[in-house]
């Protein structure tokens, strides 16, 4: 099994942020909390859920304007079977080696300090265009791919809206996951 570089490297500044705040005598509980580090409620499971609907909405109309040509070379779970294995293989796959690490980063250590220093809207607006830079590679893949980043956009929003609302990354990571897992499953078969 290969090491989640990803999650590592993510998980970077919220470690050093929560060395430096223990240094200054911060109590860890404190600074845990300040990076998202904490448990969420069912309530906020359940907003999860339709913030995942809500995603896969956007998802499933931002998609048709995609060729399907174009959708099938951007996929690296293009060709594999659909199968019980490759689905929980994809499972752990997106949830840790993917989805932890950018929720980690984005809503926990990013997003948490833009809504302390900016408030939630400035600060959500910010964090969600950053998630969305990174996506700009796609467009390596093809210009065509552009509707992605509509989809890229609003996830990160939605999923910074959960962090705000909890004060927990749990409830994007479940949604991150949920919808990576749902795009391999679509590219699978």
């Amino acid at each position: 099994m290969e090491i989640p570089i990803m999650l590592i490297i993510f998980s970077l500044p919220s470690i050093i942020y929560i060395i430096v705040q223990a240094i200054r005598g911060m109590p860890f509980s404190e600074s845990r909390k300040n990076v998202g580090w904490t448990l969420c409620t069912g309530k906020d499971v359940l907003y999860a859920a339709a913030v995942f609907v809500i995603i896969s909405l956007i998802a499933f109309i931002a998609l048709k304007f995609i060729p399907a040509s174009v959708l099938e070379g951007a996929s690296s779970y293009a060709g594999q079977p659909r199968n019980v294995r490759s689905i929980l293989a994809a499972l752990i796959h997106e949830a840790f080696y993917i989805a932890l690490g950018e929720e980690v980063f984005f809503r926990g250590f990013l997003g948490s300090w833009l809504f302390r220093r900016l408030g939630f809207r400035w600060g959500n607006l910010v964090q969600a265009t950053v998630f969305l830079l990174p996506h700009l590679f796609l467009l390596a893949v093809s210009p065509q791919i552009w509707p992605v980043f509509i989809i890229q956009f609003c996830a990160g929003w939605g999923q910074g809206w959960l962090q705000y609302k909890s004060g927990s990354i749990v409830p994007s990571w479940f949604v991150h996951t949920a919808t990576n897992l749902v795009s391999a499953i679509s590219f699978m078969g």
